[in-house]
């Protein structure tokens, strides 16, 4: 049994980005137990998929806010713990950066990742034995692939991804009607899709006979969800949801439209067609990435925005 160490701690998409090694791995290595080092508030994600044997959790973002709280060094102390208790064959930092980097020192194994050229914080290269150079112009999906292959040696059969996520209690907000979900919310403003944009496409669906479910995740999202909600007699803005809780509504949904956002690559992950609406960064390097059960299609770049004619035509397009 050949034990690995994934470490992808955050952000949702990027943790996204990495499921796909999941499969490849268990393909090429069939014999191997995973691990995966990630983010409580990020943990539900690895643990739906079957492939991940163990999840063990950090909580970097609350302690870096709580330094002088006791807890937070407890919290510290129980982790460091956890990933010490078992001695790994192969440990991979996908993550790359100098706070994903300083819990390898933790770990007992063999430790792997980017090497300076390849890394996002060139720094966190000298904590690994081995490292691996993969181009910085592919997609994440990608880039997490090719370095995985390269840890084990073996060599990707082809470009398509599989994520492997499985819901097992679909649908539990007892909605009875067909529906969408549109994801708006973005961690930065030049991200986000016009307000008028958004209402043409919930217009557009309202024709359908699809009620529309809008998700939100911190006040502002939530007042933005209640404006377009108010448009709409067949919108409905959701309860605040854990991960677990949106990645069980949004698969059963007929199609997801959404900005750069994390949710956006969760709905496509379990398996739903999706588009991404893409303003301020490149749908070439971490735009939805087609996931080999079910359409999905990026739209927009950096300095243009999608326009709601071309938006609505995809949609026509994939359902």
């Amino acid at each position: 049994m050949v034990r690995i160490l994934i470490i992808k701690t955050s952000s949702l998409g990027d943790i996204v980005h990495c499921l796909p090694v999941i499969n490849d791995i268990k393909y090429f290595v069939p014999e191997s137990s995973i691990d995966w080092l990630v983010e409580e508030c990020f943990a539900d994600v690895p643990r739906l998929h079957p492939g991940v044997d163990s999840v063990i959790t950090i909580s970097l973002r609350t302690w870096k806010k709580n330094l002088r709280k006791k807890s937070t060094w407890i919290g510290l102390y129980k982790s460091i713990k956890a990933i010490r208790e078992k001695h790994y064959d192969i440990i991979i930092d996908f993550q790359g950066l100098l706070k994903s980097a300083f819990f390898t020192l933790f770990t007992r194994g063999d430790i792997h990742g980017f090497d300076k050229t390849s890394i996002r914080e060139g720094a966190a290269s000298y904590f690994y034995k081995f490292t691996h150079t993969v181009s910085k112009q592919i997609h994440a999906v990608v880039r997490n692939r090719e370095l995985a292959s390269k840890c084990f040696q073996y060599e990707l059969l082809d470009q398509s991804a599989h994520f492997g996520l499985e819901i097992h209690n679909i649908n539990n907000f007892n909605l009875s009607e067909r529906y969408v979900v549109l994801i708006h919310g973005s961690s930065k403003k030049s991200k986000q899709w016009p307000k008028e944009h958004w209402l043409k496409v919930i217009q557009f669906f309202n024709g359908l006979g699809l009620r529309v479910l809008l998700p939100w995740g911190n006040l502002e999202e939530y007042h933005f969800s209640k404006t377009l909600r108010k448009a709409s007699t067949n919108s409905l803005v959701l309860p605040k949801m854990n991960i677990s809780d949106l990645a069980n509504v949004i698969s059963g949904a007929k199609c997801i439209i959404g900005v750069d956002s994390g949710l956006t690559h969760l709905g496509n992950a379990v398996g739903i067609p999706t588009i991404g609406l893409y303003m301020d960064s490149n749908p070439y390097l971490t735009g939805v990435y087609p996931n080999i059960k079910v359409p999905s299609v990026n739209l927009g770049e950096i300095g243009v925005t999608p326009t709601p004619e071309s938006t609505i035509s995809q949609i026509e397009a994939i359902i």
